[in-house]
């Protein structure tokens, strides 16, 4: 998906009204990115508008279809890949694809950088959504443990009704399944629940939103934290919490391709995404979470993460063990097989 930049769109009415634009020589820089276009436009805005000769050419992709387009398309131009899929971003990095560079600020924390070619610039927990009117009265579950027991406990209530990322069409959705099995020996009890629910997945947060808000589902789980947060503020149907027995913490990275034709301009915006200036306009202004942490005082990611367990996934080569091939497959295979469930009854 594209935009037509601001730039683009001067020089258009400069055109229709006959001014001369042949000397009008505009920067573009090329963004493919899997984060919602609506998410981080205000972002976008903020950079075009401290650098007003420069403009922003920004094309969308879901996370998986992005890795793809890395590796397969060599020929389209692109000067940054932004990505929430934390491990397929260092995937492309080991294969040697980034461009190595330093901020020329403050670097994010350990945790969120990798060899000084990624970078992370939000922080954004992993949540759960509900319907609050079907949890009116009801006890929601707090951890995993309870979340499985509830499950069994009452499964009138949840059969067909809990949703989640389908994990083969959704990278980031198979990241946040791989970090969880990797932290506990509850992840094998709580898919064999959800395919006993018959739980439904789908490719992307919006959808999980959609379905709970209106009743279709009644609980999502392993959604987006930053983009839950943002739709249950506008939509008082949904309610937002973290579980209790630990929350993982993606962190949305940035590097620049070494086949980038404009270094300097993607160096520009990294370290716009890094400022001070930048991370408050993530923090005001869009849907995301900075990962500043003095930027994080709004009251809802306040209210959202005090108190709460939280494990940031820490971007590094450990990421890439359940990309290898037949490994992934294998995990995909048996996810399926678990969530597919009993025959319903």
């Amino acid at each position: 998906m594209r935009r037509l930049t601001t730039m683009a769109r001067i020089l258009a009415c400069l055109t229709l009204a006959g001014w001369p634009v042949g000397d009008v020589q505009a920067e573009v820089l090329h963004i493919f990115s899997a984060t919602d276009t609506a998410a981080i436009q205000p972002v976008i805005d903020g950079f075009e508008k401290a650098h007003p000769d420069l403009t922003v050419d920004y094309v969308e992709f879901n996370t998986s279809e992005l890795h793809t387009a890395i590796l397969e398309d060599t020929s389209a131009p692109v000067d940054v890949v932004i990505s929430s899929a934390m491990d397929l971003q260092v995937d492309l990095v080991n294969r040697g694809l980034a461009q190595r560079f330093t901020p020329a600020m403050d670097a994010p924390p350990d945790w969120a950088q990798w060899r000084n070619e990624l970078y992370g610039f939000t922080f954004e927990p992993v949540a759960v959504v509900y319907n609050r009117a079907a949890f009116q009265g009801r006890r929601l579950p707090r951890t995993r443990s309870q979340l499985a027991g509830a499950i069994r406990d009452d499964p009138a209530f949840y059969n067909g009704r809990i949703g989640t990322y389908d994990i083969a069409q959704s990278g980031v959705g198979f990241l946040f399944a791989a970090q969880d099995a990797r932290r506990g020996y509850q992840f094998p009890r709580l898919v064999e629940s959800l395919g006993r629910a018959h739980a439904k997945t789908y490719c992307c947060s919006y959808k999980i939103f959609d379905a709970v808000a209106d009743g279709s589902l009644v609980f999502g789980y392993n959604v987006m934290g930053s983009y839950a947060l943002e739709r249950t503020q506008r939509d008082k149907r949904l309610g937002i919490y973290l579980l209790e027995d630990y929350a993982l913490v993606m962190t949305r990275t940035a590097f620049i391709p070494k086949r980038s034709e404009n270094k300097d301009d993607a160096k520009a915006f990294i370290n716009y995404l890094l400022s001070s200036r930048g991370q408050r306009k993530i923090a005001e202004g869009s849907a995301l979470i900075a990962i500043r942490q003095e930027q994080r005082t709004a009251p809802g990611i306040v209210a959202l993460t005090s108190g709460k367990p939280l494990l940031p996934i820490r971007l590094g080569p450990g990421l890439l063990g359940y990309l290898d091939k037949m490994k992934k497959e294998q995990f995909l295979k048996d996810w399926r097989t678990t969530m597919a469930g009993p025959p319903n009854q």
